[in-house]
């Protein structure tokens, strides 16, 4: 989220008009002195919205934890009370981060919980990324950092195709990483092309490859879910305005407002005491159009 998403508007309606999926941006031509102006982009004609659906935790406090409660001084009671909206905030925001990671694929595919019980699928379909077939795979025999070079290249040309790619970011998968590190770990005194492994990544002329390993757990199957996949090498150009707004929530108390997260209190009877429910609706938006991916690894 803080890199790729770091743009977090807050969007006033709770749906999202497809105008406001990132244009392509180009050089224009110039106009004569009086002449009228020209659009800046071409105007989509694309109609429709997208609906997104919200994050909503609860946790419960009952009556006999109030009742311990009172033994405790104003400073812990605070403490305690910053620790349980933090624990909301926390789940909110693991949520939003596995959410945008499945938006760099293209399209958001997430569990969605029914009141009866069950799953049912939140899909979002923003269109297909950019991709690059490497000439010679790094993990083939033989493979050196040329046939690196070569990939990255071909992945920043297709995304200059596009308009985009003046700056990336460059995500390898944990079995693309370690064949990069055989290639650099091999070539890092007789290569013509810099080759520099560091505690960033390992920078292969000009490009820094990071590690990218990290994954998400899916609700609904508890299956770990990599960010990257595995064999796969993720070039994201930051100048494609990638963004994710946070929708109004469906919440009077909330005014009906865009937050980025909205706690509040609702008391019950059965057991006495209060439910403190989190509400959010982060919707990573993604520009396909600046985000290229290749297979390196077989």
């Amino acid at each position: 989220m803080d890199t790729i998403f770091a743009n977090r508007p807050q969007h006033p309606l709770a749906l999202i008009g497809a105008d406001m999926l990132t244009p392509v941006v180009h050089a224009l031509p110039m106009v004569r002195r009086g002449a009228p102006s020209i659009p800046a982009v071409k105007e989509s004609t694309a109609v429709g919205f997208y609906e997104p659906f919200p994050v909503r935790p609860n946790s419960m406090i009952t009556g006999a934890d109030l009742n311990n409660l009172k033994l405790l001084g104003p400073a812990s009671l605070e403490t305690w009370a910053q620790n349980r909206t933090e624990m909301l905030r926390r789940v909110v925001r693991a949520t939003s981060e596995a959410v945008a990671a499945t938006a760099l694929t293209g399209k958001v595919q997430w569990p969605v919980q029914l009141e009866g019980g069950g799953f049912d699928t939140y899909e979002v379909d923003f269109g297909s990324i950019l991709t690059f077939e490497p000439a010679v795979l790094w993990s083939a025999n033989g493979a050196k950092v040329k046939a690196v070079f070569d990939t990255l290249t071909g992945m920043q040309e297709k995304l200059q195709g596009k308009g985009f790619g003046g700056a990336v970011e460059i995500w390898a998968g944990s079995a693309a990483y370690g064949a990069l590190f055989v290639i650099a770990e091999a070539s890092t005194s007789t290569a013509k092309i810099r080759v520099e492994i560091t505690d960033q990544g390992i920078n292969i002329g000009g490009f820094l490859i990071k590690r990218r390993a990290e994954t998400y757990r899916n609700p609904q199957t508890g299956a770990m879910v990599p960010v990257v996949a595995t064999n796969d090498v993720k070039m994201i150009a930051m100048d494609g305005g990638h963004f994710m707004p946070y929708c109004a929530l469906d919440d009077l108390d909330g005014n009906l407002q865009p937050l980025p997260m909205l706690v509040k209190p609702i008391r019950i009877e059965d057991p006495s005491g209060y439910k403190l429910v989190g509400e959010a609706k982060p919707f990573p938006v993604p520009n396909v159009n600046a985000i290229c991916n290749a297979t390196v690894v077989g």
